[in-house]
């Protein structure tokens, strides 16, 4: 699950300050929540059968519910709702208790690192559930239309398994001259073969089976014997398959082989040129991206990667359409490609897989190779690539490349994964290209991280290494005045942006935020009085930590601030979140009547999150309300009904 995602939390205890207390802890750990209390078992099963929900957090000696009860309730509506106990016992005796309940952890009530980890943990596993839930689904889909396929296919096919018929289609039965294709199933093989095919048929049937997954494509010709008993020639050819989830031998003869299989198959046609291979690429005749798809998979499944090690490598030619297409026409652009072609069978070379995958990308499997051998040799290709001069139709051009790689191994799931790995290395290195790079997994930064994000944050208000961006907020009554929010990122050594869940959460622990705040306002002013003067009617959105929401110094130096600046304070709004406000209520209060004194006003955001949102509204002077971004994120996603916004809305409304 996303860090950044809202989680859609249920949380069971007597103690509805200790929910708020969670659903708090959350927000400032950058973990929103969407959170309801649970009250009543007959309150949970509603709620459970309202809307999906990510997790249930419940302490283990709860009185208006037993957790138990909860962990029932759950499991009779078959939903996947994983649930952590929170527990003030000391000792492994109640943990113990939990699990045997069915709660997927026990956490000590105040171990809130702890707690934050066990969540993360069990919203990655039921969003890994998920997926193979849907990926069950596609896969009984596919497994339908392929059956579909086989039984209406005109070619004739079979499969086989311990000298047995598991399945045949009515081609396969029409190939032997079968009126019902099931009379042929559960048959054994070599009563189809006529007596003097019949040892042929035997040993090729032993020695397919034991060489197992070795076992490599075969033609099989024999004499073959009809439901009327008469011999006819047969040629088909034999692979390794599945059936059924059953490891089986598949037999195919297209139309033109099997009955009139006594000629040779002629591999070229009548005007005497070669016909096209059906695993060929026919503009440069690699493999093409079927056929390597389909090695990839074999190759993953079998296991062999697992102890051998094996890598992708994916070479993509950098702005291709660019520089060759639109420069040398589409004609000499499949020339160019052809010729690229050719140069990378004499560099490559070996046993190793190539194939066109891409108009302008190709892939090469490379077994028994490691990253490091792989990525030296794809820093040696690119240089070779740079280098060579092709030569289309008289015209020649050169080419770089940008070059991914992806090692096979035992936690490779499937082709397309490793595909997109090799992908995501290319990204990385950028517009330019001309590089090659492995692609590695990203790791989860330990909690004690925050030191170094500490000093970047220190650095970069010394250095001025902040930026500030501003949102368009659109009104959709016409509004005269420009609304925008400010956001902010920093710029770390190279230059590069940090997103702010990075950094703004760890500022926020170790004190800094305070600078960061003013730091902001300073700044945001500054722009906006030189775009008033502009004559433009502009207001900014700018959001405010709880360091400044209960600094007392904070309001007197926005004033003077304000003055300096020469601009009303009507030109600004200060947005606060709606934990900040629920935690710091009489903080805020006297912030947002500051703010009227100035002229100014008060927004909350992620409004709608906490237990009860709209209690804070009767103390705090507020102005505008900025929905929590989940309500329509999970419309989008048809998890709940626009009904609960709409509801939300039309209340605001009438609170004014």
């Amino acid at each position: 699950m996303n860090p950044n995602d809202t989680i859609r939390l249920l949380i069971l205890n007597d103690s509805r300050e200790e929910a708020e207390r969670l659903i708090s802890m959350l927000r400032n750990a950058g973990r929103p929540s969407r959170a309801k209390h649970i009250e009543s078992e007959e309150g949970l099963a509603k709620l459970l059968q309202e809307q999906t929900w990510d997790l249930l957090i419940a302490h283990n000696k709860t009185t208006n519910i037993e957790p138990a009860a909860a962990i029932k309730q759950i499991k009779r509506l078959n939903k996947d709702v994983p649930v952590i106990f929170l527990s003030e016992d000391i000792g492994t005796e109640h943990v113990v208790e939990g699990l045997k309940l069915g709660a997927a952890d026990v956490v000590t009530v105040d171990e809130d690192q702890h707690l934050l980890f066990a969540i993360q943990r069990e919203l990655n596993n039921r969003e890994q559930r998920q997926q193979r839930r849907n990926a069950d689904r596609k896969l009984k889909e596919a497994e339908r239309r392929s059956q579909d396929l086989l039984d209406s296919s005109k070619n004739a096919i079979a499969y086989v398994q311990d000298g047995l018929f598991l399945y045949a289609n009515e081609s396969f039965g029409d190939l032997f001259q079968y009126k019902d294709k099931d009379d042929i199933e559960c048959m054994p093989v070599i009563d189809l073969v006529a007596s003097e095919s019949q040892d042929t048929v035997k040993a090729f049937l032993k020695e397919f089976s034991l060489k197992g997954e070795e076992v490599e494509n075969t033609t099989l010709q024999f004499k073959g014997m009809t439901e009327d008993e008469q011999e006819v020639d047969i040629s088909i050819d034999a692979s390794l398959s599945y059936y059924d989830e059953e490891v089986c031998i598949q037999f195919l003869s297209r139309p033109g082989k099997g009955a009139v299989a006594s000629a040779p198959v002629n591999t070229v046609s009548e005007a005497g040129s070669a016909s096209p291979s059906p695993h060929k690429d026919p503009a440069t005749g690699l493999a093409n991206r079927q056929h390597f798809l389909e090695s990839l998979e074999t190759l993953i499944n079998s296991g062999i990667a697992d102890e051998q090690g094996s890598c992708l490598v994916y070479i993509e030619l950098n702005k291709f359409h660019e520089t060759v297409q639109l420069n040398m026409g589409t004609a000499n652009a499949d020339h160019v490609l052809a010729s690229f072609s050719n140069f990378l069978k004499k560099e490559i070379g070996g046993q190793d897989i190539i194939a066109r995958f891409a108009d302008d990308g190709f892939v090469v499997l490379r077994k028994n190779c490691t990253s490091d051998q792989a990525l030296k040799s794809a820093l040696e290709l690119c240089s070779s690539i740079e280098q060579h001069i092709i030569d289309a139709n008289g015209k020649t051009t050169q080419v770089t490349a940008s070059i991914g790689i992806a090692t096979i191994n035992e936690n490779t799931a499937d082709a397309h994964s490793v595909i997109d790995q090799a992908l995501s290395a290319i990204e990385s290195i950028g517009p330019e290209g001309n590089a090659a790079k492995l692609y590695i997994a990203p790791i989860v930064e330990a909690a004690d991280d925050g030191r170094d994000i500490d000093s970047l944050v220190q650095t970069a208000l010394d250095d001025n290494r902040f930026k500030l961006l501003f949102q368009p907020i659109i009104s959709l009554r016409g509004s005269d005045e420009e609304h925008y929010e400010v956001l902010i990122r920093m710029l770390d050594d190279q230059g590069e942006q940090v997103e702010p869940h990075s950094f703004l959460n760890i500022a926020d622990q170790n004190e800094v935020m305070g600078k960061i705040d003013r730091w902001v306002v300073l700044e945001s002013i500054k722009v906006l009085s030189e775009h008033r003067a502009k004559g433009n009617h502009t207001r900014l959105i700018i959001n405010i930590s709880s360091h400044s929401l209960v600094d007392k110094e904070f309001l007197p130096w926005l004033g003077v601030a304000f003055k300096a600046a020469e601009l009303s304070g009507n030109a600004a709004l200060f947005q606060i979140t709606e934990t900040d406000t629920t935690n710091n209520m009489n903080a805020a209060k006297d912030f947002g009547e500051g703010l009227q004194a100035l002229g100014s006003g008060l927004s909350i955001s992620h409004f709608g999150c906490s237990l009860n949102p709209f209690i804070a509204l009767k103390h705090v002077p507020v102005s505008y309300i900025k929905v929590d971004g989940s309500f329509t994120l999970d419309i989008q996603n048809n998890d709940e009904s626009p009904e609960t916004l709409s509801n939300l809305v039309k209340e605001l409304h009438q609170q004014g």
